[in-house]
């Protein structure tokens, strides 16, 4: 097209060539292919698109089919890039097709493969690599790899290799047996080039005067129609001149051959060729056809081999096919729409002929955003709270399995001559749920579980202020794991006098380590204990001096957060609530039994069918007498447990037993119970908290 006079010609730089301005270009080039430039003061990054998505806009466009760029959006929602790889997100796309400047998120192609190892020992994950994001170089991106296993800011990473070859891009990272393949390859996202941001930047040489300007995705497809638009109209000028120049000499010849004796008469009787085109082109001689000079030039050229009915005939064609012709073209010159008729026919047959599939896959409702709750490995762990405000966080596998009445492991750095050090609270959870850390002022805080410091076994923690906004006067009363705010269930609180509280769980969804008072207290209450429930459920609370009570959870009325709640049960002179246990009324729970376990270390299970449901606020049933040797004997524990569940039991000095729940007998309500773990009652040592470790998959409980 740029020899038929579609585009201006300038000369060259030294004036003795000319060049065109810009080329003829049938697509959206710009857009189609990308480009990166810097200039002073202005810079450019377009990324590449896919030839069918701009097609079909260019097409949307020309027949006023796009009214939004909504619509816009739907017909190209994303660049595609050649290497593949996958868009995260389209908002920062929307935002450079709207504005001309936004972030294009670009995420690896990668999947896990079980890689065979030596035999006789098991298989390996590896994360495979097969695409990469645009511009990120290869063997860049295997050396930060390499790099940060080194320096040990990623874990689990065992081996890196690169398998690639003809057929494509194969990296294999090979992980360690323990490692969790979602948690690396979310390290390995946000520390290295495997996820990266295409910064879109819209900026070119636009208008008449070329001037740099910010262009959006719209205006951008506006501009190359408009230019489309006139390079086909300019062609169609340039055609239909050629047309009519020779439709003149066509008519020209026609007129020769009618008159072929005149003109032969008139070319045997001139002195020359130039007074025979005089005759021919004249308007008064007698033998004049008036013909123009180019057709007298055209009939003069003729071969007498030229003038047979055969090329008469020929002639005749092609003076119709060109009045065709020119009839087309001269309504192309006056229809807008049938130019973009033409305009339409070229982008189709272009997108046939030229288009491919997207390579660039988009993820649309994701944000690419990596919390830190998605570079942790949801592990099982113990927190340890301790009377002095440090809390720490361990892996449950630090404490194996042991018999029952054994002495354990040493689980803090609390001595015998520290009383404030002594262990408040235990539990088992998961690193990626949310404490619900509640303090006798009935004050709540919301912490991810992985947020607690990790400690060693014997280490002291770390003071809660420092992680918590905590009152140096106020203490911890209860932690409560939560791995999803249920519309269903309620958060149950209880205090030592005995009253009780239900408030719908979704209520604390939101609540954050600011901290938020969800209960009112009367003076010298303390609020104790904190855990989930459904109205389906039963709730059993215990006493120190042995007392239980049963009662329905749907007997509780839903309070708000700021209410003081109702009497749970009937307490004694002297006596106090020791604890409480939600008891789940699911199909999978028949074989639950109660757990009671006291200050000196003596326990045993019960059968829960002899705690019957009964009234709130009544005096309850005797759960375990004390031995006569134990006088100052107290209940610290009155759970719900399962055959396979596991305790955890920690002394006040720190020392921590793991066993089964199993291992502790069966007995009646008013028996004494079983040593469940040697405790150091002359040294001042006691039972200072009980943790039910529930059965889980992910451990090994031969450990």
């Amino acid at each position: 097209e740029i020899s038929e006079d579609t585009v201006n010609f300038i000369p060259n730089f030294d004036g003795n060539e000319v060049e065109p301005v810009v080329l003829p270009a049938k697509l959206p080039v710009l857009l189609m292919n990308g480009c990166a430039g810097i200039a002073v003061g202005m810079a450019t990054n377009v990324p590449p698109h896919n030839l069918n998505e701009l097609m079909d806009a260019a097409i949307a466009l020309a027949k006023g089919d796009v009214q939004s760029d909504e619509d816009l959006f739907k017909l190209v929602p994303a660049p595609d890039f050649p290497t593949g790889a996958t868009i995260i997100g389209t908002e920062g796309v929307q935002r450079l097709y709207t504005t001309g400047n936004g972030p294009v998120l670009i995420r690896s192609v990668t999947h896990t493969e079980e890689i065979k190892t030596t035999a006789g020992r098991k298989a390996r994950t590896a994360i495979i690599v097969t695409q990469l994001p645009y511009q990120v170089n290869k063997a860049a991106l295997i050396e930060k790899i390499a790099q940060l296993v080194n320096d040990k800011k990623i874990d689990g990473v065992a081996d890196l290799r690169d398998e690639s070859d003809r057929d494509g891009i194969r990296i294999v990272i090979e992980l360690k047996r323990d490692a969790q393949p979602n948690v690396v390859l979310n390290n390995l996202y946000k520390k290295t080039p495997l996820q990266t941001t295409f910064s879109g930047n819209f900026l070119a040489l636009m208008g008449e005067h070329n001037k740099p300007q910010r262009f959006t995705l719209r205006t951008a497809l506006e501009c190359f129609l408009d230019f489309r638009f006139q390079t086909i109209r300019r062609k169609v000028r340039y055609q239909l001149g050629k047309v009519q120049k020779r439709l003149e000499v066509v008519e020209g010849l026609l007129v020769a051959l009618e008159n072929v004796d005149q003109v032969i008469d008139v070319i045997r009787s001139s002195p020359n060729q130039n007074a025979a085109k005089e005759i021919l082109t004249s308007t008064d001689h007698p033998k004049s056809l008036n013909l123009t000079t180019k057709q007298a030039d055209a009939v003069l050229k003729l071969q007498l081999g030229q003038l047979t009915r055969l090329n008469k005939d020929k002639l005749t064609d092609e003076q119709s096919n060109l009045l065709k012709s020119m009839k087309r073209l001269q309504k192309l010159l006056a229809e807008d729409d049938a130019v973009k008729k033409v305009m339409i026919k070229e982008f189709q047959e272009t997108k046939k002929k030229f288009g491919t599939p997207r390579q660039t896959k988009i993820l649309m409702n994701e944000d690419g955003d990596l919390d830190d709750i998605d570079l942790v490995e949801n592990s099982r762990s113990v927190i340890v709270v301790t009377q002095d405000n440090y809390i720490k966080r361990m892996p449950l596998v630090t404490f194996a399995n042991q018999k029952r009445g054994t002495r354990g492991k040493k689980g803090t750095s609390a001595k015998k001559t520290k009383e404030e050090n002594q262990v408040a609270h235990s539990l088992t959870c998961n690193d990626h749920d949310t404490l619900l850390i509640t303090t006798m002022r009935g004050v709540a805080f919301g912490l991810p579980a992985f947020k607690v410091p990790e400690g060693g076994r014997t280490g002291k923690g770390t003071a809660i202020p420092s992680v918590l906004p905590f009152k140096a006067d106020d203490v911890i009363s209860s932690l409560l794991p939560v791995s999803e705010f249920s519309d269903e269930e309620y958060c149950v609180l209880a205090t030592e006098n005995g009253w009780i509280k239900k408030t719908p769980l979704a209520a604390f969804e939101n609540l954050t380590s600011r901290g938020l008072i969800i209960a009112t207290l009367e003076s010298g209450d303390k609020l104790k204990w904190c855990e989930r429930c459904t109205d389906d459920d039963d709730i059993l609370i215990g006493s120190h001096k042995g007392m239980a009570t049963r009662f329905q959870a749907q007997d509780l009325r839903p309070t708000g957060r700021s209410s003081r709640g109702v009497r749970s049960m009937k307490l004694r002179d002297g006596d106090k609530v020791t604890d409480m246990s939600i008891v789940r009324k699911t199909p999978q729970k028949q074989d639950q039994c109660v757990l009671a376990v006291t200050n000196n270390g003596y326990g045993k299970r019960m059968k829960l069918t002899e705690f019957n449901t009964r009234k709130r606020s009544g005096v309850g049933v005797i759960a375990i007498k004390f031995k006569d040797t134990s006088e100052d004997d107290a209940v610290n524990c009155l759970r719900i447990v399962d055959e396979h569940d596991e305790a955890l039991l920690v002394t006040s000095q720190g020392i921590i037993v793991r066993q089964k729940v199993s291992d502790i007998p069966i007995q009646g309500r008013a028996a004494t119970g079983v040593r469940v773990q040697k405790v150091d009652t002359d040294g001042g040592d006691v039972i200072s908290s009980v943790s039910i470790v529930p059965k889980y998959d992910g451990d090994n409980h031969d450990q």
